[in-house]
């Protein structure tokens, strides 16, 4: 029998605390009382972890490609032709702005 791993609050993000704290309001209202913090972190690991992390990651791919068409535009307004797409990319990665939107601005910026 495999034995259930434990989570602790802080090890993990904010975002994931805060679908935690979303989950546990849920949770609370179907039992009709608190459902404990405690099971709240158990139950949203094993029942709905698994797909946030993936809206997540789909959510931050799209902000992503938002970054890179806006920095696309950016590049090919300074050497006054349309760059292309991956050679913006590109540039976005080497100029050190993915980097810096994954750490500041981007999905990254709250962790610790």
């Amino acid at each position: 029998m495999s034995e259930k791993k434990s989570y602790r609050l802080e090890d993990l993000t904010f975002d994931e605390i805060n679908a935690i704290l979303k989950h546990k309001w849920h949770l609370s209202e179907q039992l009709g009382r608190d459902a404990g913090i405690e099971f709240a972190v158990q139950d949203f690991f094993e029942h709905h972890a698994a797909e946030w992390q993936k809206q997540q990651i789909e959510a931050d791919l799209a902000a992503q490609k938002e970054e890179i068409i806006r920095h696309k535009w950016f590049l090919s307004q300074k050497l006054g032709y349309d760059v292309g797409n991956t050679p913006a990319a590109l540039d976005w990665v080497k100029s050190g702005f993915a980097e810096h939107w994954r750490n500041r601005t981007g999905p990254y910026k709250n962790r610790k």
